[in-house]
């Protein structure tokens, strides 16, 4: 970082540290950690799907009409 990057006063709209937009990092940040909390919940429900499917490996299900009707449609 050279001396005149610290000499100079960022504005409050654009907090800029050796032409680096912080305010444009931070929202992109902010991005990729919503994109990783929905991959990481797609995640975790393909492993609570497998689960189940081996837990009722073999067992009968629920015919759809019986479901259907259950559930009151």
């Amino acid at each position: 970082m050279n001396s005149s990057a610290l000499r100079s006063k960022p504005t409050a709209r654009n907090h800029q540290i050796g032409g680096i937009d912080i305010e444009k990092q931070i929202r992109r940040g902010k991005a990729v950690l919503r994109e990783l909390k929905a991959a990481l919940e797609d995640l975790e429900d393909r492993r609570a799907l497998t689960a189940a499917k081996k837990r009722n490996a073999g067992k009968p299900g629920t015919p759809l009409r019986d479901a259907a009707k259950g559930l009151g449609l």
